[in-house]
């Protein structure tokens, strides 16, 4: 009778094991599944803004810092700007996919906020989007250049009839610190 016990014992842990009723031990726990990391070489067409900046105006006037970091494994840039008027904000840079489509989103210590979209054009990442910011209403363009330096080059440009002309409205130069 005892041999007959325990195969009756073995079938059933057996079977339950088979049909799920038994946790599995963590050897046999299944993993879950890999996200994907933001590692593909789109997620890296922005990262020449990366790094600890002084930025000049145009004509070599002081306009503020910023410091650019790469967070969440690469899914996100965060810039912390500190304007030389004492002014301070985080702009927000990622990638939405599968769409492929840069998104650049403001946020001011005044509350303003403006979201832009963008794509990169030749080696230059190039946003575009229509809001209010800064008392103007229209449409915004906001080229961001790589300089052989390391630097990086800002232009931004406004049209206030629906991108027939643009004026410019801010050239700034990011000085790559050491």
């Amino acid at each position: 009778m005892r041999w007959l016990d325990l195969d009756v014992w073995r079938f059933a842990l057996v079977a339950a094991a088979a049909f799920g009723f038994m946790e599995p031990t963590p050897a046999a726990a299944q993993q879950p599944p890999q996200r994907a990391h933001c590692s593909a070489v789109e997620y890296r067409q922005f990262d020449f803004k990366l790094g600890s900046f002084d930025v000049t105006t145009g004509d070599g006037k002081p306009a503020g810092k910023a410091m650019v970091e790469s967070i969440l494994s690469g899914c996100l840039l965060v810039e912390h700007w500190h304007g030389a008027s004492g002014r301070r904000g985080r702009i927000h840079y990622y990638l939405e996919h599968p769409e492929k489509l840069w998104h650049m989103v403001i946020v001011l210590d005044d509350g303003e906020t403006m979201n832009l979209t963008g794509t990169l054009t030749g080696d230059a990442m190039v946003f575009t989007g229509v809001g209010r910011f800064e008392k103007f209403q229209g449409f915004h363009r906001m080229t961001w250049s790589p300089l052989p330096n390391g630097g990086v080059r800002q232009f931004w440009e406004l049209s206030s009839d629906n991108g027939a002309t643009w004026k410019t409205d801010f050239v700034g130069l990011y000085h790559r610190r050491p």
